[in-house]
């Protein structure tokens, strides 16, 4: 199986590839025009990031199942600021002209 190309932070992964013959090309690391060979880490890198992307790939498809379920609970929408601080209306010392008055006890 080809790994794809994968993006990690600002750096690009370019994991191991192997052509007809057999012959394998290292995986490196790159970012303008930087490149770090990854001799020894290749493979154990294009595993982590495997793993990542099916991690990934499963949340997505869990929330997703969540937020489209016909099961969703409705949301109930929360009464306004000022119900819940009791009506004050009087600004606080401190208020500025013009802004809208706290409404925090």
């Amino acid at each position: 199986m080809r790994e794809p190309v994968a993006p990690l932070g600002n750096w690009l992964f370019v994991p191991d590839r192997h052509n007809a013959v057999g012959d394998v090309a290292t995986g490196y690391l790159a970012r303008n025009g930087e490149r770090v060979t990854l001799s020894y880490t290749s493979r154990a890198l294009a595993d982590f990031e495997r793993t990542i992307r099916q991690l990934q790939s499963d949340f997505a498809a869990r929330i997703g199942s969540l937020l489209f379920s016909a099961e969703t609970p409705q949301v109930v929408p929360r009464p306004p600021a000022r119900a819940l601080a009791g009506e004050r209306t009087k600004p606080r010392t401190g208020d500025r002209v013009g802004s809208v008055p706290c409404t925090t006890v």
